[in-house]
């Protein structure tokens, strides 16, 4: 017979593994890839078993693939989409989150570059499972900033032959070239000049 009472506690625990997991997994792969770090150094940063982690992730991969699927994706779309909808003009929302989340981080954290961007060049040239993983994620990424830009094409702040889909990829890329570029240059100072440009081809495009 079946204690139904304490099934809801077993998911709860299955639940925070997996949460644990995930968090000292990304931190780890983040700052020094997905490559140059085994199952045992994720599992040293939690208070789990090995059996407990390949319980979760039968393999590393399925661990990859969780991450960019559960954390990494809505991660994305939390910090660069969900932010422009408190704006009337989703353009000014585009350059203050660039401008909070880059232009005022310290160094030590551009160093890193972007969780997913790492990843893309990583592992999407040797992993099809990942590959598919972070083209969805990307995807997903822009038809976001696809939408908030026909709200803003919608509320006159475009001109109107803008096509909403180029822009929002050519936004996105903008993104993940700001990454790069202060990653590989570590000097700050570089995001002026990066995200002047965009103003400017923001400055070509409004209504």
């Amino acid at each position: 017979m079946v204690d139904r009472k304490k099934s809801p506690k077993k998911t709860r625990n299955l639940e925070e593994s997996r949460k644990e997991i995930l968090e000292a997994a990304f931190w780890e792969i983040f700052t020094r890839s997905f490559q140059g770090v085994s199952v045992d150094d994720i599992v040293g940063k939690t208070s789990l078993t090995k059996g407990a982690f390949y319980h979760q992730f039968p393999t590393k991969l399925d661990l990859g693939y969780a991450l960019v699927d559960e954390v990494i994706k809505p991660m994305t779309y939390s910090r660069w989409i969900d932010p422009l909808k408190e704006y009337e003009n989703p353009i000014e929302g585009i350059l203050a989150q660039l401008k909070n989340l880059i232009g005022k981080a310290k160094p030590s954290e551009l160093r890193y570059g972007c969780p997913l961007n790492n990843l893309v060049q990583e592992m999407a040239p040797v992993d099809k499972g990942f590959k598919e993983r972070l083209e969805n994620a990307l995807n997903y990424w822009i038809d976001g900033m696809e939408k908030e830009l026909k709200r803003a094409k919608e509320g006159g702040y475009l001109k109107k032959d803008v096509n909403t889909r180029q822009a929002a990829h050519f936004v996105v890329m903008a993104h993940e070239g700001f990454y790069g570029m202060l990653k590989a240059l570590d000097d700050p100072k570089a995001f002026d000049a990066l995200y002047d440009s965009l103003k400017r081809y923001f400055a070509t495009i409004r209504s």
